[in-house]
């Protein structure tokens, strides 16, 4: 990734449509849920509804613009010019306008957005072969500093934006390496199989930016799956008061259930509920692969992220796909990448969580 021109898009660099398509870090059922804990404080319970408020303003973005992607015929395509993307860094400076003012040289907050979003490229291209979030070198665009303590970080459809947290329950939205990779894997998705965001496809969708998001950060920080840090999303945004309080993450994809996490999911697909959100259902299909992933051993980014990878580019996996029909999919690629030992080792991971593979 290119580190010159970081703030203002070079003259050769492709212009892209704007699409709104807001996938948040933090659930809304998080927000509402604290926000109407009279044991915190009134600063932070207001903070937390106010970014209960604007986050479901900027979801109902959503819809029209996924819509939009599916019709662009060209997103499975690398495209004939290989442009090397260049990342652009803004300051919101505590307003909602995006992308907020340009910023010429990173340095704190901004440098630190800058390095972890450019390993993220890093990661895509070096692991999976990807070259950004099109596989065409769309630009990175990150805007810090988003509202007032705004307590959530998201990808809109057309770039990052990342709040400074209410400093009781989260922080800094930056801060967790993870959920940078969380947020630009729903850029991926987006530019491919576009999984609508509600019931079972959009639970895929939310488990698809953990599973590369907890996965990044094991690459970055050389952990083998055995390493229970590497299944935590969430772990640096939590705030010093919420981790005294025994919340060391959002999720856990090893234990999406653990009373550790501050937002606790099902394990098993007999437990989840079909009118939930879907960053609640997630933990199903988060819990499959972190087990498929630790049945492979050694490093997730070898053949289990690789197998997750081809089902995510399989033109075979629709809008609206089940869990049944995903995990037939990954079994599939598995069989592919590993042969028949990793095939067998996916297949028993999606047992484990009650899911039953659709018939080819």
């Amino acid at each position: 990734m290119s580190s010159a021109n970081a703030c203002g898009r070079p003259s050769d660099a492709p212009v892209r449509p704007y699409r709104s398509m807001c996938c948040f870090i933090v659930p809304p059922g998080v927000l509402k849920k604290y926000a109407r804990d009279g044991a915190i404080d009134p600063a932070t319970r207001k903070a937390l509804q106010d970014t209960y408020v604007e986050t479901e303003r900027l979801r109902g973005l959503r819809e029209a613009h996924r819509i939009a992607t599916l019709r662009d015929a060209d997103r499975f395509l690398a495209g004939a010019a290989v442009h090397v993307p260049a990342q652009h860094l803004f300051d919101c400076m505590h307003r909602k306008g995006l992308p907020g003012k340009a910023v010429a040289s990173p340095a704190g907050a901004f440098k630190t957005v800058f390095d972890t979003t450019a390993k993220v490229e890093e990661f895509y291209k070096t692991v999976l072969g990807r070259n950004s979030v099109d596989n065409k070198g769309f630009d990175l665009v990150s805007s810090l500093h988003y509202a007032r303590n705004y307590d959530n970080a998201f990808w809109n459809g057309s770039q990052m934006v990342y709040g400074d947290g209410d400093g009781k329950l989260f922080g800094e939205m930056y801060l967790s390496p993870d959920v940078i990779g969380h947020e630009l894997t729903h850029g991926v998705t987006q530019n491919l199989s576009a999984l609508r965001y509600e019931g079972e496809s959009g639970a895929l969708n939310e488990s698809i930016s953990d599973v590369f998001g907890t996965v990044f950060n094991q690459w970055l920080n050389n952990w083998a799956v055995t390493e229970p840090r590497g299944w935590l999303v969430g772990a640096g945004i939590m705030a010093p008061p919420a981790l005294a309080k025994g919340f060391t993450c959002l999720r856990d994809m090893a234990q999406p259930s653990a009373k550790h996490c501050l937002s606790p999911q099902p394990e098993l697909y007999s437990e989840i509920d079909p009118t939930a959100d879907v960053h609640e259902n997630s933990g199903v299909p988060n819990k499959a692969f972190a087990t498929f992933a630790r049945a492979a051993g050694g490093q997730a980014w070898g053949n289990a992220i690789k197998a997750w990878y081809d089902t995510c580019i399989n033109r075979a996996l629709r809008s609206d796909a089940t869990f049944s029909e995903f995990a037939a999919l990954t079994i599939a690629s598995a069989l592919k990448i590993g042969g028949a030992a990793l095939q067998a080792q996916c297949t028993s991971a999606w047992t484990e969580v009650g899911v039953t593979p659709a018939s080819p």
